[in-house]
């Protein structure tokens, strides 16, 4: 559904902090049960190997939750072109670049390139008025947060 005229358009918003922890704990804990399995001579049967699964599942579900789940930025940015100036210059040192297929609503999407592009994910940036709202993975609004801080932007 577009948004109409009046509407301000809304990021796009992927998983949160609790589906990006249950997707990397069943994740890892089957890949740990299938090489316990495999390596350890542990059968499925036996049950010994549900502690390990569980134990690394857990640690895995963790790791992937706090880098991977999906979170947004909200930033002041007084002058929207020297904003985009630099936001455009930190991104390209992260390797991203504006998406060739922009939407039309007024939100900046950034990917990086190839294949690293399929595992990394977007940045969608929203500029209205003298703010600026980020969406993306956690790891990556982090890292970004720091670069920007450091050109003065908080």
């Amino acid at each position: 559904m577009a948004p109409n005229s009046d509407e301000t358009p809304t990021l796009p918003q992927g998983p949160g902090l609790g589906v990006t922890f249950l997707y990397y704990f069943v994740g890892t804990a089957l890949v740990t049960s299938l090489l316990a399995t495999q390596t350890l001579g542990l059968g499925l049967e036996t049950g010994r190997n549900n502690p390990f699964s569980l134990l690394f599942g857990i640690i895995g579900g963790v790791v992937g939750a706090s880098l991977n789940h999906s979170s947004s930025l909200t930033l002041t940015c007084p002058n929207q072109k020297s904003f985009r100036q630099q936001l455009n210059a930190i991104l390209a040192e992260m390797d991203y670049s504006e998406a060739p297929d922009a939407r039309t609503d007024g939100i900046l999407v950034y990917q990086r390139s190839g294949l690293q592009g399929v595992f990394s994910g977007r940045i969608y940036v929203l500029i209205s008025g003298n703010q600026a709202q980020l969406s993306s993975r956690n790891s990556h609004l982090r890292r970004l947060r720091q670069q920007l801080e450091q050109a003065g932007i908080r």
